[in-house]
């Protein structure tokens, strides 16, 4: 295989998110709480996943704060969201635990999202949604949106240093239902 523009030599070409209408990628994990998680584990409701390139961030922090924030509405639409990224799943625990007891979600209880590992092997979830970046062996900024049927029907990115809008996810989630 070639190097892609932009791509580190000797790492990987970076693939491409799915496409709305298009089968989600399968895939298996362990969450922060150490239970498995596989794709089929989301059919029956819209889901969203949402990649993010490392736990105790101040962009990711702020982006799943106020997701948390927003779990009731998530509920009403009987949508389940899954944060993932390539941090080992005891520091997405303690991730777990901080973004809760530091109020930042502005919500009470237990973490209002699912916090998936994808450690190992290491990006490969992330790859197989192409977001994986290689040379920062992190997972890029990824939203993708599924039906209850596991079928893509929205994909939201964006940049380094910049957030996603909580409620575009909220309203596409709802959609999705």
């Amino acid at each position: 295989m070639s190097a892609a523009a932009g791509a580190s030599p000797g790492l990987p070409a970076p693939t491409r998110p799915p496409e709305p209408g298009t089968t989600a990628p399968g895939f298996a994990g362990r969450t922060h709480h150490g239970e498995d998680l596989r794709l089929e584990d989301l059919a029956g409701g819209p889901s969203a996943l949402v990649f993010f390139p490392f736990a105790f961030s101040r962009i990711c922090g702020g982006e799943l704060a106020a997701l948390h924030a927003r779990r009731s509405l998530i509920e009403r639409a009987g949508a389940r969201v899954v944060g993932v990224s390539c941090d080992a799943m005891h520091t997405l625990r303690a991730y777990a635990e901080e973004l809760v007891s530091s109020g930042r979600g502005h919500a009470d209880g237990p973490l209002g999202l699912t916090l998936l590992s994808d450690f190992w092997p290491h990006g490969a979830i992330s790859e197989s949604y192409g977001c994986f970046d290689p040379a920062r062996g992190a997972a890029g900024r990824l939203t993708v949106v599924l039906d209850p049927e596991l079928t893509v029907t929205a994909v939201q990115t964006s940049g380094a240093g910049e957030a996603r809008d909580p409620d575009r996810t909220v309203d596409l989630l709802r959609r999705a239902g």
